[in-house]
């Protein structure tokens, strides 16, 4: 059988194929080795820590409480830290991060400091069957890291509201509603430190906020202050 001339340098279609497929794929070895040889970035979490605080031998009240989940203002609304270069402006730290969402961090150590200061008959959780006689609340205003010449301080505000359950007058129920603020000096501008001031903060406010309710408790609700009040101004 007669076959027709092969033109000079002509090559089989397949050998052809089967050497671009095999370059392609060397390229893509090498590509992914130099792409996995790179170093990534590291995402560090961090968590609030510091003691409980002690009340001495405060006489314990008879009531419970309940003290349900705080919610967080849409600013702060996220895992990463958030700093406040100048008026208007915020940012967030991708790579440092709080290991769970702040609103439910804080709300956690408030329970956790109010089961522990001994002074109240009975402390549940927003998850609890049981009730509470009161019940405490509130929203986190403020929580981030204020940037400025002399360095960097520490900022936490709350909004803090006290119910007592047991009044059929829904308008009798508000004991009081009242800010807390603390600004605490961050030992250097990094996200360790963030931790470690805003620590600070959370402790005196929690202080400050269980003192306040046990006082109104005691005094079965009627404190004389219902109106907004600030507390907890400080900077250290």
């Amino acid at each position: 059988m007669r076959t027709t001339p092969r033109k000079p340098g002509f090559r089989p279609h397949v050998p052809v194929i089967c050497l671009a497929l095999g370059l392609w794929a060397v390229v893509l070895l090498l590509g992914g080795c130099a792409a996995g040889a790179k170093t990534s970035a590291i995402v560090r979490q961090y968590a609030l820590e510091y003691p409980s605080p002690a009340f001495g031998n405060l006489e314990r009240v008879h009531d419970s409480i309940r003290v349900e989940p705080l919610s967080i203002a849409r600013t702060f609304s996220t895992a990463s830290m958030v700093y406040r270069s100048k008026p208007f402006v915020y940012g967030d730290d991708a790579y440092n991060r709080w290991k769970i969402k702040p609103s439910v961090m804080i709300s956690d150590l408030l329970l956790r400091d109010m089961k522990s200061a001994g002074l109240f008959s009975g402390v549940f959780s927003g998850s609890d069957s049981e009730s509470g006689d009161y019940a405490l609340g509130g929203v986190i205003e403020e929580l981030y890291e204020q940037e400025e010449s002399g360095g960097s301080k520490a900022v936490l505000a709350l909004n803090v509201t006290l119910l007592n359950r047991s009044r059929q007058n829904t308008g009798r129920r508000l004991i009081f509603q009242k800010n807390y603020r603390s600004v605490q000096t961050m030992e250097s501008c990094d996200a360790e430190s963030m931790a470690r001031a805003v620590s600070k903060a959370m402790e005196a406010l929690s202080r400050e906020i269980i003192l306040d309710t046990y006082q109104a408790m005691r005094g079965n609700g009627e404190t004389g202050t219902r109106a907004s009040s600030s507390r907890g101004l400080s900077a250290r």
